[in-house]
Parts: structure tokens; C-alpha cells; sequence
């Protein structure tokens, strides 16, 4: 199966993952089945909320702008590979997603309501991946959202649903680059991107797996929301040569070589970039955050343009910064049990959840992504 051809192909990249029992692929399998398919979503955005995920299928809800908390999912423990290791989500169209499973078969969980969670998909489109199993997706790295689309990259085939789940695009990058001159084309880790409604454009980042070329690697582009994609030859971006992080804020491209503290910009979809322009920080998690760019490490920077960037407060916390439309700010980080809240623009920040996670090998169960958006009443 070429989930199992994908696991050791994530041991030999060196993330040396722990093996799952076949009693535990058993009872995540089940628990797979026991959720029902969707494709009949009805969603109507009204409640505003916070959601975000961690691995195993953790699912925290807070419909009071980050006051309270409510696990509302929970699939079965797991580390950062197997059939339910969690690690990206996002909200469009009235609807969030939860991608579950990495290294393993993987699923698309979704929600209008917050509270009942069913397959994205309706079950009438069966992927390749599924080998019958209309609950089974493409490996999957990154959700992205926009253009009343739904895409997920991971390896080297990717997914997108324009009709909230009743149908399926899949899209295999195997021979994509058949005859290039940059040579075969080998990449994972793809995490996309959607460029804002004037563009309608997603862009995938993936590392670089061949021998060649730099380990930020490769971009590829869809025009056609997720159907169809095509292995960009960006410029501008020669310098940058680690693993990489891609954010818009609906009218900017910002790209940060974690390693060297350095970004680049772009305002044509990802086909040219400028830069580089030292960011002040390395290895700190990007976001946008009320359309501005922040970067929280252990020093925490923001910029409007990418150029120009200054100094948040020394309270930041590390890690992702989630914003509510009311201004409220909320930190996640894959190493912490616990959610941070602020209302003062990051000043100060309160501890508003925590949870206990049951003893797992095979990676930290912290929280891995979220989002802000609306639920259904």
C-alpha cells in the first residue's frame, strides 16, 4: 500500500516516526469508519469561534472569543505519524476542516456547528488513495481555504473540493516534470497557500528531496482552485536554501527562511520575489494577524510590507497567534497542553485551557494549528 511506501519513505528523510501497534492502526481505522460521510453541509456563519486541533483528533472549540473551551473531538492518541496524527486545519465557506492521519491513510474531518464532526467528503468521489475507501484522502501537510475552494497538499498528490465535500479533484505531481531541465522532481511536505480573492491563486511550498537544488525547494501553482497545478520557476528567491514558511495576507506574499532570519516578498502570485530583507528572527512561527505578519520566537517581530519590521511585546509567547474580529489573541504552541489568551494586542496573556494528554510516543501533544471563523447556530 502506498501509505506504508510513504511511512518509510518518512523514516529515511530522518523523522524517524514511532511505529504503530497493528492494534492501534485497528482501533484508529474504526474509529475512521464509526465518523459519517458529509457532502450535505448547510452552513450558516453566524457564531464567531475559535478551533483548533492537535494530534490524535483533538478538537477545542470557544464560541465566547476565547474565554472557555470545549473538546468536542477526540479520535485516538497518536503521535506526529499515524493514522490520526493532526496537524493542520482551516475555515472557509462557513465550514472547518481537520486533516487527521500523516504518514498513514488520512481523513478530512468537518464541521459547520463546532460540535458534530463528519468526513468532508459525500463518498462519490473515491481517490486513488482510497483503494474503495471514500473516507481515505491524500497524505496531507497543509489545508488552505478561499474562492469557495477547500485544497490539501502533503506528498506528492493533492485533493480540492469547490462544493464543500460533494465532489473531489485529485491531482498527482508524478510525471508532472517529466523531460525538466531542473531534473525529477521529488518533494513532501507541501503546505499551500490561497493568494486573496483578486488572484483566486493557490501556491504550494515543498522541501526539496533531491540531491539537487535548495532544500526550500519547490512551488507550485493552481490557477483553477486546486484542480490542476504547475512546478513554478520563481525568481528572486536564489538565497533562500532552508525549509521555508509561506503566508498572504490576502494581498502579500511573505516567505521566511526560518534558519537565517531572512524573508522575501511577492506581489504576482509567487512568480518573482523580492528580497532578502533580515526579519530581526529565526526560528519563530509565522502568522497574519489582523493582515500583519508576525513572527513569534523567542524574539517576536511583525511587519505590514516585510521590509520594515519592529519589535512585539516581550510577552509574546512562541508560537502561533490566532485573531478573533474582535482583536483578541490567542497562542497555540506544538509543545504546550494549553491555550494563551490576550486582549491587549499581546501585552499580557492568561492562560485560559489546559488539558492533559495521555502518554503517546512519537511526538509532542501540543497543539498543532487552528483557526478563527464562524459556526453554525
Amino acid at each position: 500500500m502506498r501509505w506504508i511506501i510513504l511511512t518509510l519513505l518518512a523514516c529515511l528523510a530522518g523523522r524517524n516516526p514511532a511505529a504503530e501497534t497493528p492494534e492501534h492502526v485497528a482501533a484508529g481505522e474504526k474509529r475512521r469508519a464509526e465518523i459519517p460521510l458529509g457532502g450535505d453541509f448547510h452552513p450558516n456563519p453566524q457564531v464567531p469561534a475559535f478551533v483548533v486541533c492537535g494530534h490524535g483528533g483533538r478538537i477545542l472549540v470557544s464560541r465566547d472569543d476565547g474565554r472557555t473551551w470545549r473538546q468536542t473531538l477526540l479520535g485516538v492518541t497518536s503521535g506526529d505519524h499515524g493514522v490520526w496524527a493532526t496537524r493542520t486545519m482551516t475555515y472557509g465557506g462557513g465550514v472547518f476542516v481537520v486533516a487527521v492521519g500523516w504518514g498513514a491513510p488520512t481523513s478530512w474531518l468537518a464541521s459547520e456547528d463546532g460540535v458534530n464532526w463528519r468526513h468532508l467528503s459525500a463518498g462519490a468521489t473515491v481517490l486513488p488513495e482510497g483503494k474503495g475507501n471514500p473516507r481515505i484522502m491524500p497524505g496531507t501537510w497543509g489545508l488552505a481555504a478561499g474562492g469557495g475552494a477547500m485544497v490539501g497538499t502533503g506528498y506528492m498528490t493533492m485533493a480540492a473540493t469547490a462544493d464543500l465535500g460533494k465532489t473531489l479533484a485529485p491531482f498527482s505531481l508524478w510525471g508532472l516534470a517529466k523531460n525538466d531541465p531542473r531534473g525529477k522532481l521529488q518533494t513532501h511536505h507541501l503546505d499551500p497557500v490561497y493568494c486573496g480573492d483578486a488572484s483566486r491563486r493557490f501556491l504550494a511550498l515543498g522541501d526539496n528531496r533531491s540531491p539537487q537544488g535548495p532544500k526550500f525547494g519547490h512551488l507550485f501553482a493552481s490557477d483553477d482552485l486546486g484542480k490542476t497545478w504547475r512546478w513554478l520557476e520563481p525568481r528572486g528567491l536564489e538565497a533562500c536554501d532552508s525549509r521555508g514558511q509561506m503566508v498572504c495576507n490576502g494581498r502579500l506574499l511573505l516567505l521566511t527562511d526560518r534558519e537565517t532570519a531572512l524573508a522575501w516578498t511577492s506581489t504576482d502570485g509567487g512568480e518573482t520575489w523580492s528580497g532578502p530583507q533580515a526579519t530581526g528572527t529565526q526560528r519563530a512561527t509565522l502568522s497574519v494577524v489582523n493582515g500583519e505578519f508576525w513572527l513569534c520566537g523567542r524574539v517576536s517581530r511583525a511587519s505590514t510590507d516585510g521590509l520594515n519590521w519592529r519589535d512585539l511585546p516581550k510577552a509574546v509567547p512562541e508560537g502561533q497567534i490566532i485573531a478573533s474580529d474582535q482583536g483578541t489573541l490567542i497562542s497555540l504552541h506544538p509543545q504546550r497542553t494549553h491555550i494563551l489568551r490576550s486582549t491587549d494586542g499581546g501585552q499580557g496573556w492568561t492562560e485560559v485551557h489546559r488539558y492533559d494528554p495521555e502518554p503517546v510516543q512519537g511526538g509532542a501533544q501540543g497543539l498543532r494549528d487552528g483557526a478563527f471563523g464562524f459556526l453554525t447556530r
